[in-house]
């Protein structure tokens, strides 16, 4: 009698390439060096890359043809076509999102795994540090011991914005609960927190660990300024503003509206940078979301039952923006 040996892997790891050859060589000779103790692939998606990354790509699936795969984009579509087209591919139980410029350490797959298994979790997320060549710290959200939330909560503490962020890497997503969810193509900031929210809406187990499983490289990209200059920030808002729609619940409301004003607040902060002609057009776009979002009036805030501190941030919210406003007319 033939006995039938199931060959699927336990995770797969899904990782985005595009022109990262600095990096590239050190984050998958990490994905490599895992302790599993159980099997698991990385599909490499490469969008098109420019420069030396899909070679050194193909040359890591040539030393590790049982255990990489390369799928090569026809033409270029961003981060969020390649995760998708990644998941699409994944044979795993679980699956995993790894930045191409990032690292793991040697133990993530198994700690996130353990828990995955023990708790029966269809969400697992440890705790990251983030790096550069001089320095490295652990992120101030980590958590000293193992959390778990189930079923309504899970949205309501992704929107607190607390202990987990909207990053789609260091967690581990159970395939079979959320393998129809696609990252949003084309929206070019914040994706990351529209696509977790989607999947936290539907999650019935979230399990935080507090083992480190994700090394996250900071690298000087001007971000903050260009935002404002390529008009990524209104995918921004569009992303924030989209995480209403997986609300169901008066305490998931309070938290969102606490994520809408924290947003606005930190737009604001950065927007004191900006030269006048920038501002003007960023402020509309600001007062705007503020009267769509109907975050007018301190007491309308206290209906909705957000907490104190969300009352802070939205008096440093109105006087800064009063202050701006000021600087517009003198």
């Amino acid at each position: 009698m033939l006995i039938k040996v199931d060959t699927t892997p336990a995770i797969s790891i899904i990782v985005p390439v595009y022109n990262v050859q600095d990096y590239l060589v050190e984050c998958l000779d990490s994905l490599a060096k895992q302790t599993f103790s159980s099997t698991f692939e990385i599909l490499l998606v490469d969008d098109c890359s420019t420069d030396n990354s899909k070679k050194l790509c193909e040359d890591f699936v040539a030393a590790n043809p049982t255990l990489a795969k390369l799928i090569c984009l026809p033409n270029n579509q961003g981060v969020a076509v390649a995760r998708n087209t990644g998941i699409e591919a994944a044979t795993g139980t679980y699956f995993a999102f790894v930045d191409s410029d990032d690292l793991l350490p040697p133990d993530a797959l198994q700690n996130l795994y353990n828990a995955a298994i023990t708790y029966q979790a269809d969400i697992v997320k440890g705790n990251n540090i983030t790096f550069n060549d001089h320095s490295a710290n652990a992120a101030g959200y980590d958590v000293k011991e193992i959390k778990i939330y189930i079923d309504d909560v899970i949205l309501s503490m992704f929107l607190e914005h607390k202990e987990t962020r909207g990053h789609t890497w260091g967690k581990l997503f159970l395939r079979s609960a959320f393998a129809s969810i696609i990252n949003t193509p084309g929206v070019v900031m914040a994706e990351d927190t529209l696509y977790c929210a989607e999947v936290f809406s539907l999650a019935k187990k979230l399990v935080l660990i507090n083992k480190t499983v994700y090394h996250y490289r900071l690298r000087k990209t001007g971000a903050t300024g260009r935002k404002f200059q390529t008009g990524a920030y209104l995918w921004w808002l569009y992303s924030i503003e989209n995480c209403g729609r997986f609300i169901t619940t008066e305490h998931q409301q309070s938290c969102y509206k606490e994520l809408q004003i924290r947003t606005l607040l930190q737009l604001v902060r950065e927007a004191r940078s900006l030269d006048d002609n920038q501002l003007a057009d960023v402020i509309k776009e600001i007062q705007s979301r503020q009267t769509a979002w109907q975050l007018t009036s301190l007491r309308s805030l206290i209906k909705s039952n957000v907490r104190t501190k969300a009352l802070l941030h939205f008096l440093k919210f109105k006087v800064t923006l009063f202050k701006l406003g000021q600087r517009l007319q003198n």
